[in-house]
């Protein structure tokens, strides 16, 4: 819960939250909107077991590498030429087939996950789909104040 708290603190650092999230108390210095916003989340998900918990939190982070691979190919695609920090000495081929393993060990999450789980991270990432729309449009239309970087 805190680590969450923090990374809505650093999202909202980043204006990609509103402002009110990087809020931190007087005394303590922490992000306490942030921490508030962190607690009602695990208390939403306290009805699930504790296996079905795991489980989501493994598959979603499997869809959140797959997401890195994923950039990381399209990248390496469209922008060949792109001055990197560090670059990853292989063909696309080649990088196509390292990033079949973890697509591998996502499918077994998939598979051994059961329909329960596959509901939630549907639901959890329509979520956050949707959340990142409404953020865009409160940007847009000024409903709420976002930090500039």
């Amino acid at each position: 819960m805190s680590s969450g708290a923090f990374q809505l603190l650093g999202m909202a650092d980043l204006g990609l939250l509103p402002t009110i999230f990087s809020h931190r108390g007087a005394r303590t210095r922490t992000p306490w909107v942030a921490i508030t916003a962190s607690t009602v989340i695990t208390i939403a998900v306290s009805f699930l077991g504790f296996d079905d918990v795991i489980a989501t939190s493994n598959f979603m982070y499997g869809l959140g590498t797959l997401l890195e691979f994923a950039s990381f190919l399209w990248l390496r695609v469209r922008h060949p030429a792109q001055k990197r920090p560090y670059r990853v000495p292989l063909p696309v081929p080649a990088l196509v087939v390292m990033c079949i393993v973890p697509l591998s060990f996502l499918a077994y999450v998939c598979v051994v996950a059961g329909w329960r789980v596959l509901a939630i991270a549907a639901g959890l990432t329509t979520l956050g789909v949707g959340w990142h729309g409404v953020m865009r449009m409160c940007r847009v239309k000024k409903l709420l104040s976002f930090n500039n970087v």
